[in-house]
């Protein structure tokens, strides 16, 4: 399934403008966790929110039927681990609700992969209906494993930002 490059730019001229911002957002987002910094809790769990209600969004308005809902969910298990793996290095004093996070490059590749992996499939669905079931279980699947992921992350997050009892 590939997609004409002479009609790419129609496609995305297609694209809703929502999109266009929130991929903005997360190259900006993404940008900005290229450098050492503190932020606030509060504001450090926007991404995980954003990817999470992204996900379940694709669950719950997308296509309806057994299937869908099984790769979805099977793929939010596999990769909450995952997610609660990577949040466990966070250094948060909880008395100042600050995390301090150093520099890195895996946020801005990972949120761009996966916003340009959604993209793709959406296209992709609306240009080869014939693949429609493939397409939907891979969608299904992506959805899972970011809402699963980052549910993992958003509660180690959590847990790290707890005052100690």
């Amino acid at each position: 399934m590939s997609i004409d490059l002479d009609t790419l730019p129609i496609i995305l001229a297609h694209v809703p403008v929502w999109v266009w911002l929130l991929f903005a957002w997360l190259v900006y987002s993404g940008l900005c966790a290229l450098r050492d910094r503190e932020q606030r809790v509060a504001r450090l769990a926007i991404v995980p929110v954003v990817f999470i209600l992204w996900g379940l969004s694709n669950l719950l308005l997308g296509h309806h039927g057994t299937t869908p809902v099984l790769v979805w969910l099977a793929c939010a298990v596999v990769l909450a681990p995952a997610g609660l793996l990577s949040g466990r290095r966070l250094r948060i004093e909880p008395a100042r609700g600050l995390v301090h996070r150093p520099g890195r490059v895996l946020p801005l590749v990972r949120n761009v992969a996966l916003f340009a992996a959604q993209l793709w499939l959406g296209i992709a669905m609306a240009l080869h209906p014939d693949h429609r079931d493939t397409l939907v279980a891979m969608k299904s699947a992506l959805s899972g494993a970011m809402a699963g992921y980052f549910l993992g992350w958003a509660l180690a997050l959590y847990r790290a930002a707890r005052p100690a009892a």
